[in-house]
């Protein structure tokens, strides 16, 4: 599939010639007042608005010239989400999997991620809880109870949320106390012995101070059985909570005090083994690399001639037991202060703190060819946003902003090696240290000006400054830490600064009150940095990889037709891509990452909500996207690789989801069915594009939910299942070709259970 950016900009353009046609022809949507979290909702014929602030405004969802996607409160508890990986099934264009557990997710959106699992990397897409971005991955999954909403952004949104958002940026917003006294309880039981609970509470404090109390436990076991320690693993053990206190001393000021933490114990998300070795060849001395449907058929072995005997992916032979223990606090204080005819200021504090300590079998077999401490590792951020706007209702508006954000990562990595001392000069192990220190600052500016009543022009634009250092040292040691050399295998320090810019230009056209359409381009880079995960690598420890660059090309429609009862949203892109920052792990297991290529990306995405009557909704979303690298040429073990032409990591070429919802009104309540399907296309999870290091094939998955609601919406039961059809997918593949093995990651079989809620 090959898609030029002139047919993108012309497609999306000739959909909004017939939306406005039916536009005009029903007439414009009676006016209808903003959903308010947690006031009861309105009687309406349709969809009532979402109201987010993407934008650091609050607007309408489907007023906003950007590609996003919105979940309000209810559709986040109705679709039952329990971390930011549950979006994979709802958004075009997103695929997020926690083949780390909740230690290290990967984010990959419209192509666009990072496949990096050191503690350093940071997602190219964007996390924030409540305007505090968070920097490191281990914290990114704890976030989804007693949510307001969730705003999905995709293509990069450079103006306003700065470095590591060129793939897009995810939103989360907690509920906020309202100044009356409400909340609710939910607890679940289900198969795998799994047990959850859910609750929150907004308490009155005053007149003028309110506060809420909010927290979520999860329990599961594992639904991998070990043979050799005949324990189930890949377990959940987790919690996190939250006190929100607001103070309202007027109608003009809010300010709001966050304190938040979590935690996980558990084991480490396990992999099955895969040999890749011909073993008649390795029988004879040889280390030949079976061809690809030999390896997936299960027939390879790996450097000690070892294959997994268990055809069950959910069944494995491990050498330890493992772990994934994370703990996380964080506190911010956002203020808003409204002065004059209309204009706001907001200061936006963060502080977030997470320790990892991690215990990984990196082989998956019974043998100690690679098993990773990682950690204790601890990272700690400060940052603070200031941000001055004018009234939003003047034709003329306008933000503008200062960011500084400082982080600094500790971490102590042990690389266990000791089975293949042999092919290391006689070292085990290597024992690794290093602190890593960010400073950035950023100024940043949005206007936007209402040409005419309909046209409207919006333009902004951020400078970054961000300087980085880094004290790096590594030992070679046998098993048991002990140092086998006079000194450290390397010890090195490193420093690197770098000035970037982004910013978007768009230009909005309402044809009527219900359709607008939109062109835009914008800009947007990931920050550059240092290589920590090379800690058997001195030469490869030295390199310094620089900022890369995307700028995208987008159009869109937004439509809300007949009375509401109608969403279609429509958008199309155009990325370039210069500097890709490429992470590669080699056949003998070093870990860099290089500026290595361009690359180009181009797709289309569509969105669906439709009533189909007042009780039956159905809906959708559809994502294409064509990716390639370009002008990519390396130097692998002495062979030069080609890799131009190859498809983007992680960047499926189809995915859509599909969902309906019918509720049946009785006098004893409200029964509702709901269930959504998700269909994947096949996925390559290394650059080479392999099909024994891919998901071999489109993946898919169908959730559903029966739930009854008593008559007052005080109570509710429901059932429901993910993977109901236990489906077997492939979720990463890493190769690890010197000692002849991959480590394959599988889905979540299918889980299921009750759930049973009381609000008040």
């Amino acid at each position: 599939m090959t898609i030029t950016r002139g047919a993108l900009l012309a497609g999306v353009a000739a959909m909004a010639i017939p939306g406005a046609v039916q536009a005009q022809t029903d007439g414009a949507a009676p006016e209808v007042q903003p959903s308010v979290p947690g006031a009861p909702a309105e009687e309406t014929t349709g969809f009532r608005p979402i109201i987010v602030t993407a934008q650091r405004r609050e607007e309408s969802l489907q007023d906003i010239p950007l590609a996003i996607s919105a979940f309000d409160s209810e559709r986040i508890a109705e679709s039952g989400f329990n971390d930011v990986e549950d979006l994979s099934s709802t958004v075009p264009n997103l695929n997020i999997s926690a083949l780390w557990g909740t230690s290290n997710p990967k984010i990959f959106m419209r192509g666009i991620g990072n496949n990096n699992f050191n503690q350093t990397a940071e997602s190219k897409v964007a996390v924030y809880l409540d305007q505090v971005y968070l920097s490191a991955p281990s914290g990114q999954l704890f976030q989804m109870y007693d949510l307001d909403r969730i705003e999905v952004l995709r293509g990069p949104q450079g103006t306003f949320y700065g470095k590591n958002a060129t793939g897009g940026a995810i939103s989360v917003y907690s509920r906020l106390p309202d100044g009356d006294f409400e909340g609710y309880v939910r607890a679940g039981y289900g198969n795998y012995d799994a047990f959850d609970m859910e609750g929150a509470v907004s308490v009155p404090l005053g007149d003028t101070l309110s506060a809420r109390f909010a927290g979520t436990y999860q329990r599961r076991d594992g639904y991998l059985t070990d043979l050799g320690t005949g324990r189930q693993v890949n377990d959940v053990d987790q919690w996190a909570a939250r006190a929100i206190f607001r103070w309202q001393p007027t109608t003009d000021v809010d300010i709001r005090l966050n304190i938040h933490g979590g935690g996980s114990d558990s084991t480490h998300n396990n992999s099955a083994h895969r040999g890749i070795f011909d073993p008649v060849q390795l029988a004879g001395g040889a280390f030949v690399k079976l061809p690809s449907s030999a390896i997936i058929a299960g027939q390879g072995v790996d450097l000690f001639g070892y294959r997994d005997p268990n055809p069950d992916p959910y069944v494995n032979t491990y050498e330890r037991d493992t772990f994934a223990d994370i703990d996380l606090i964080g506190v911010s204080l956002v203020g808003d202060f409204t002065f004059g005819r209309g204009f706001t200021l907001t200061s936006v504090t963060g502080f977030e703190r997470s320790e990892r300590h991690v215990l990984q079998e990196g082989n998956g077999a019974p043998s100690t060819i690679f098993t990773i401490d990682w950690g204790p590792s601890e990272f700690e951020t400060i940052s603070q946003e200031l941000r001055l706007s004018s009234p939003a209702e003047d034709r003329f508006s306008w933000l503008i902003g200062v960011f500084a954000y400082h982080e600094r990562g500790e971490v102590n990595n042990f690389y266990n090696l000791a089975d293949v001392s042999f092919a290391l000069g006689g070292l085990e192990a290597f024992d690794q240290f290093y602190v890593q220190e960010t400073d950035t600052y950023a100024a940043f500016a949005q206007a936007e000006f209402d040409i005419t009543e309909r046209l409207s022009l919006t333009i902004g634009g951020r400078i970054n400054y961000e300087e980085r250092n880094l004290d790096h040292r590594s030992f070679g040691t046998d098993a048991n830490r002990m140092s086998l050399l006079p000194g450290p295998l390397f010890d090195i320090a490193l420093e690197e600064g770098w000035t970037e810019w982004s910013g978007r230009a768009a230009l909005s056209y309402e044809f009527t009150d219900d359709v607008m359409a939109f062109v835009s381009v914008n800009r947007g880079f990931t920050s550059g940095g240092f290589n920590t995960g090379a800690f058997n690598d001195p030469v490869g420890a030295l390199e310094i990889y620089d900022p890369e660059i995307v700028v995208s090309y987008e159009a869109g429609l937004r439509t809300t037709l007949l009375d509401r009862r109608v969403q279609f949203n429509a958008t199309a892109f155009l990325y370039d891509y210069s500097d890709l920052q490429v992470f590669t792990f080699t056949a003998g297991g070093l870990q860099f990452i290089e500026n290595a290529s361009d690359a180009r990306i181009s797709g289309l995405e569509f969105e669906l909500q439709a009533l189909v009557t007042d009780n039956f909704e159905v809906g959708g979303s559809l994502g294409l996207l064509d990716s390639e690298y370009r002008n990519f040429t390396r130097q692998v073990g002495g062979v030069v690789e080609d890799l131009s032409g190859n498809r983007l990591t992680g960047a499926p070429n189809t995915q859509f989801n599909v969902y309906g919802r019918y509720t049946l009104p009785t006098d004893i309540g409200d029964f509702t069915l709901r269930g959504d399907f998700t269909y994947t296309g096949n996925r390559f999870y290394d650059e080479r594009q392999l099909r024994e290091l891919s998901s071999e094939g489109a993946t898919t998955n169908l959730d559903m939910r029966f739930s009854w609601t008593s008559i007052d919406e005080r109570i509710e039961l429901a059932v429901w299942a993910k993977n109901l059809t236990d489906e077997v997918n492939i979720i990463d593949v890493v190769e690890v070709g010197l000692f002849g093995y991959q480590n394959v990651w599988y889905n979540t079989p299918r889980t299921y259970g009750l759930t049973l809620g009381y609000r008040f």
